[in-house]
């Protein structure tokens, strides 16, 4: 995804939810798995540390 790092976060999970059609945890998770290769990529560290907070706001007690 060209210009990725111009996006705030918000903008980030709409640009990813209007191009995968999921909500958006799984959204950005297919962005951050288009990237995936090289895991020092700055791209895929944006895409899978946004998977990560969107987990983690959503992660409840000890379930």
């Amino acid at each position: 995804m060209e210009d990725w790092y111009i996006l705030t976060e918000a903008e980030a999970i709409e640009v990813a939810v209007d191009r995968h059609g999921e909500d958006e945890t799984t959204s950005v998770a297919y962005c951050a798995f288009e990237t995936w290769g090289d895991r020092n990529d700055p791209e895929y560290q944006f895409w899978f540390g946004l998977f990560l907070k969107l987990i983690q706001q959503k992660h409840v007690g000890w379930a």
